[in-house]
């Protein structure tokens, strides 16, 4: 219990310390006997807790190494050829998703579809990946279709230029249609605009 009073007074007095100078004083908070021992308490946790965790792990490390001691050499070598088999296997996945990658880039395929295409082969993605990009382009044909078919908007067929619009075309098009006509092709906009 006095013990307890001596570090409140300790206290109080660091803060009034602090309140005459109307400054924020470290010191005082690092010398403060009550803020000391909780840092010496939470640096104990710590210290334990990471040495608790060392301790399991060198555990499992021992019981490891003596299971593996009391192994006869048909074990090992058993032991061995899975390890090896496992490693084998995750080098033929990192090669063959480098090989897909590969791949995807020479296509013109986008990458970002890579983890939607599988198979066991580069022929098997090849021809997944051809199927998932015919599927895509039948969709994306679909839905450009349906937006035409909707639009008011339909190309005039002959005269100038690349989209067959004359001057007499032009000016019957609405805002909408010439917005378009101007962002797909800006010279021919600009030349039956004057």
């Amino acid at each position: 219990m006095e013990n307890e009073t001596v570090e409140t007074v300790e206290t109080v007095e660091a803060v009034e310390k602090v309140e005459e100078t109307k400054e924020f004083d470290i010191n005082a908070v690092l010398e403060n006997e009550t803020f000391k021992k909780y840092m010496d308490s939470y640096a104990d946790k710590r210290v334990s807790s990471a040495i608790t965790k060392k301790d399991t792990e060198y555990k499992e490390k021992l019981a490891e190494a003596d299971r593996k001691s009391k192994m006869t050499a048909e074990e090992l070598q058993t032991t061995r050829e899975t390890e090896l088999a496992e490693r084998e296997e995750r080098i033929k996945k990192l090669e063959l998703n480098a090989s897909k990658t590969d791949l995807f880039k020479n296509k013109g395929y986008s990458l970002d579809l890579t983890d939607f295409v599988g198979g066991n082969t580069l022929e098997e993605i090849g021809v997944n990946a051809e199927k998932i990009n015919t599927v895509i382009a039948a969709l994306v044909e679909k839905q450009v279709t349906e937006r035409l078919k909707t639009n008011s908007y339909t190309p005039p067929k002959g005269g100038s230029g690349t989209t067959g619009v004359t001057k007499e075309d032009f000016s019957k098009l609405g805002y909408k249609e010439r917005v378009k006509l101007s962002l797909e092709n800006p010279t021919l906009y600009k030349e039956l605009s004057k």
